[in-house]
């Protein structure tokens, strides 16, 4: 639609200066909102920051604007920030800022951050804490890793934490000077602070958790630094790790107020690397002293069991010497009386032994005969009846030998060809069968009284 002569004309720094105007009139007065920090856009050179805010519900974004921090103003509130909270402002904090609402016409819209209220961040983190907390309870995971049986002797440690810390250092110094113990550390290395610490952290466990057969615990150690940077320590995705980590996991973060999270629901927490160090050496040097009891216990035990077997050794021994010494003379006594007995009846037993042994030799030199006479007998009946057996079978053999020389007679071949049978060769070869000729052959017939050659013309076969 084109312009009427009427139509006012305005220019976009006309309407930028009075956007500026109005803006500056009815927002003379800085404001205190409650906002979320989406991105910090800290620039190191100038100091200067300006912050991304926006404001989410159920992750939706509701609103969203730029916002401004000068070099001096972001010195200020962050030297505040960081001692009430002993957090660095950070990407996805919910704070309560105070601003001033700016445009300018080339610049566009702004908040001019001028103050944060760090008590009331410190109440939204503790709050977060306590919701986080209590989630933990819920799920009943709390006191799941201090339910775990903690090894007698945790000779294999993982350790989380950045190799070139002091607090890593301090902790293999104190686990080197007892080397004698034997004990293996194998560093994960983490980012231990900030933002990032928690996925960094969160990695590291899951490495561990993959060979968890390899290590018999697991630690977390931080040393130096202060208390700044620890919220990611209350995280509720790291706390719920360390509460179902299938290993036990000490902790030792390196402050001692205020506990995180992690540090809740670890099985054990130590202010310092050096104490987490040292309660690991505690372990072998509270199972020397328990093995220096055992010793000591069983080396009086023993003592005290030899001393008493002595004891019984010894009642025994005067029981049985008395015992022995009464029955001896009780055998000793028998054995006067039996042998008075025999005494007495020697002279009698004596008398009936040779009885018997005469009436037993005249009963012997009885049967002797009787049997001799018996065998005699026997001996004759034998001979006669191997003679009798002797001439039939050899009746029976000669009519055997004349029957069977008849029959050789019988098949005599002499005897066949006196038959009139003959015996037809060719070559010296019996012909048995017509089969066996063919015409031209020199047939050769043997009589009983001589032989005839002849030629064969023609041989027939009967079916």
């Amino acid at each position: 639609m084109a312009a009427s002569p009427q139509s006012s004309v305005f220019t976009l720094l006309d309407i930028g200066r009075s956007l500026q105007r109005m803006i500056s009139t009815h927002y003379s007065k800085p404001y205190w909102i409650k906002t979320e920090i989406a991105k910090l856009n800290a620039y190191t050179k100038s100091g200067h920051c300006y912050p991304d805010l926006v404001e989410k519900q159920n992750g939706e974004v509701l609103a969203q604007m730029r916002a401004t921090i000068w070099n001096t103003t972001f010195k200020t509130i962050s030297k505040q920030f960081e001692d009430v909270t002993k957090q660095r402002i950070s990407e996805g904090m919910t704070v309560l800022l105070l601003a001033k609402v700016n445009y300018h016409p080339n610049y566009g819209f702004s908040l001019n951050i001028i103050d944060i209220d760090p008590s009331f961040t410190l109440g939204e983190m503790a709050k977060e804490k306590s919701e986080s907390l209590k989630r933990l309870k819920a799920e009943g995971i709390y006191n799941a890793n201090r339910s775990l049986l903690f090894p007698k002797l945790p000779r294999r440690i993982a350790v989380i934490s950045v190799e070139t810390s002091k607090g890593y250092q301090d902790f293999k110094n104190i686990i080197e000077k007892f080397s004698h113990f034997n004990i293996n550390v194998e560093l994960f290395s983490a980012l231990l602070q900030g933002d990032k610490a928690i996925n960094s952290i969160s990695e590291a466990l899951e490495h561990i958790a993959n060979q968890s057969h390899r290590f018999d615990v697991v630690t977390i150690i931080r040393g130096g630094g202060g208390d700044v940077g620890l919220s990611c320590y209350d995280s509720f995705i790291l706390a719920s790790k360390v509460a179902r980590f299938p290993l036990p996991i000490i902790s030792g973060i390196g402050h001692s107020t205020n506990q995180t999270l992690l540090e809740m629901v670890s099985y054990a927490n130590k202010i310092t690397p050096t104490d987490v160090a040292y309660f690991f050496i505690s372990k072998f040097q509270n199972a020397v002293e328990e093995l220096k009891a055992y010793r000591t216990r069983f080396k009086k035990g023993i003592e005290s069991k030899i001393i008493t077997e002595r004891n019984s050794l010894q009642n025994h021994h005067l029981k049985f010497k008395t015992q022995v010494e009464s029955l001896l003379q009780n055998q000793t006594y028998l054995l006067q009386v039996q042998q008075q007995r025999i005494q007495s009846r020697i002279p009698t037993f004596v008398q009936k032994q040779m009885d018997f042994l005469q009436n037993s030799g005249q009963r012997l030199s009885w049967m002797i005969k009787q049997h001799f006479q018996k065998q005699n007998n026997f001996i004759k009946q034998t001979q006669t009846h191997i003679k009798r057996e002797t001439s039939s079978n050899l009746r029976q053999h000669e009519q055997n030998l004349a029957h069977l020389h008849s029959t050789v007679n019988l098949l005599s071949p002499k005897r066949l060809l006196q038959r009139g049978y003959t015996l037809n060769l060719v070559n010296d070869k019996i012909i048995k069968s017509s089969k066996d000729l063919k015409t031209g052959d020199r047939l050769k017939t043997v009589f009983f009284d001589g032989y005839a050659e002849s030629e064969v013309l023609k041989t027939k076969t009967d079916e």
